[in-house]
């Protein structure tokens, strides 16, 4: 590897070796501080809840510890003099909570969902026994939140790939799954073709990817294009009314992009539209051309170095690719004179009057052919297409 430092008059050539082992040391420093950076973000959500022996009275001092089941990174928290537990800045994904206290069975919750900015109610309740007893709640009933006030709908990146209109955004020439935002309620597209939320102006609206914005700094609007791949997204969540202070507009809408986890996953997909699928369109006598291919690739695990390094329980990836080719042809179905229009011949009209001679029609409604200027007539036929269907006497088509 070589660097070079520039001067007024002068260029030094400075020769660096770096070894194996210190490209490795350095690439393995920067993902743990990638990793840390991450805890930065404004897109996590929380767990709360109070916990409650069979007579309904608080338990205190029970030990409650929450486990992300994809990467397995676990917290604990004790519950205070009201029973209660809090968990914030918990990542987006599925969790397991367990319960434990002295002279109380062994509670446990799985498969619990936690969205991005979302707030979720976990109450336990503890049966007496000793700590051998368990007790495991396999499917938790719907989450209902009570502890905040705004309105909210999530959609997952499957959900987003399972609509039509992910297809027909694809088709449009974009990859942007802005489009799909539409599907749900309160979100409309105003004039101008940009999103408005529950009524509100689209200045009014905030939107982030990963907790960073993706508003223009010049026209106040989301810019479409930088959103990820459909494949690449894992959720996006929209925040109508009520909204707290963390959101920077009175609207909010939060996407969040695929993490690996323990487990490596992954996939290919393709796409693929042609003008041998469509009909024809009624104003055109032949189809258009059009020819979509939508493919892509994506995947995500642990980081795994041979002998260097495994990241299993603590270093994720994740990488997606999309790509888009779209020739196509728009037919273009515009007015011209007909070929009776072209050489005078204005009998489709009623009396034409001649300007020259005030009053004076012209014969048969026919303009004579010495009236007609050459030159402009040699530029219609050049650059006025004639007629390719229709009525090639009438007045136009």
């Amino acid at each position: 590897m070589q660097f070079y430092r520039t001067g007024v008059a002068r260029l030094v050539r400075l020769p660096i070796r770096l070894s194996g082992s210190l490209i490795c040391g350095a690439l393995l420093i920067f993902l743990q501080l990638a990793g840390n950076l991450a805890w930065g973000q404004s897109t996590f959500g929380a767990f709360l809840g109070t916990l409650r022996d069979p007579s309904g009275s608080v338990i205190v001092n029970c030990t409650v510890t929450v486990l992300n089941t994809g990467t397995s990174a676990t917290r604990t928290a004790v519950t205070d003099q009201t029973g209660s537990y809090e968990f914030v800045n918990m990542e987006p994904g599925t969790y397991e909570i367990s319960m434990e206290a002295p002279g109380f069975g062994h509670a446990s919750y799985k498969d619990l969902v936690l969205q991005a900015r979302q707030t979720v109610c976990v109450d336990g309740n503890m049966a007496v026994g000793t700590q051998t007893q368990a007790v495991t709640v396999e499917e938790a009933a719907p989450v209902i939140t009570t502890d905040v006030s705004n309105l909210a709908e999530t959609k997952t990146g499957r959900e987003l790939n399972d609509l039509p209109i992910a297809i027909a955004s694809r088709g449009a020439g974009s990859t942007s799954a802005i489009t799909t935002l539409t599907t749900q309620a309160g979100v409309l597209t105003d004039n101008s073709g940009n999103l408005s939320v529950a009524g509100s102006k689209p200045a009014m609206l905030s939107m982030s990817i990963d907790g960073i914005s993706t508003m223009s700094p010049r026209s106040y609007v989301p810019i479409a294009e930088l959103f990820p791949s459909f494949n690449g997204i894992a959720e996006i969540r929209v925040s109508e009314v009520n909204n707290a202070a963390e959101y920077g507009g009175i609207s909010d809408i939060t996407t969040i992009s695929k993490g690996g986890s323990n487990a490596f996953h992954g996939g290919l997909f393709e796409n693929n539209q042609a003008a041998d699928y469509d009909a024809r369109s009624p104003f055109v006598a032949i189809k258009a051309k059009l020819v979509m291919n939508d493919y892509g690739i994506f995947g995500g695990g642990p980081v795994f170095i041979p002998k260097l390094y495994n990241g299993h329980n603590r270093t994720f990836f994740f990488m997606s690719y999309e790509g888009l080719q779209l020739p196509k042809e728009s037919p273009l179905v515009e007015s011209v004179p007909s070929l009776a229009l072209r050489s005078g011949n204005l009998s489709a009209y009623k009396t034409v009057l001649d300007p020259l001679t005030p009053g004076v029609p012209f014969a048969g409604n026919q303009i004579p052919i010495t009236r007609i200027s050459p030159p402009l007539g040699e530029c219609a036929q050049i650059f006025v297409p004639a007629p390719q269907y229709g009525l090639t006497d009438g007045d136009c088509e």
